[in-house]
């Protein structure tokens, strides 16, 4: 099937590349820990963004402040 989260999946497949299967599980795993420790922090729902959108999010508030 097509996977929930393509943006996890990238990482994933990016990680297995050059690590053992479980290591790269486990860097997955710890990336979505960030990801739901950050939506219960802010009070937010969660965003899907590809990596090119959060860096342009990230760009355009740099340069507003």
């Amino acid at each position: 099937g097509e996977p929930i989260n393509p943006v996890l999946m990238d990482y994933y497949k990016k990680k297995s590349q050059s690590k053992a299967k479980k290591v790269a599980l486990g860097a997955v795993m710890h990336k979505l820990v960030y990801i739901i420790f950050a939506v219960l922090r802010d009070r937010k729902p969660f965003e899907l963004r590809s990596p090119e959108e959060h860096s342009a999010m990230l760009a355009a508030k740099c340069s507003a402040a």
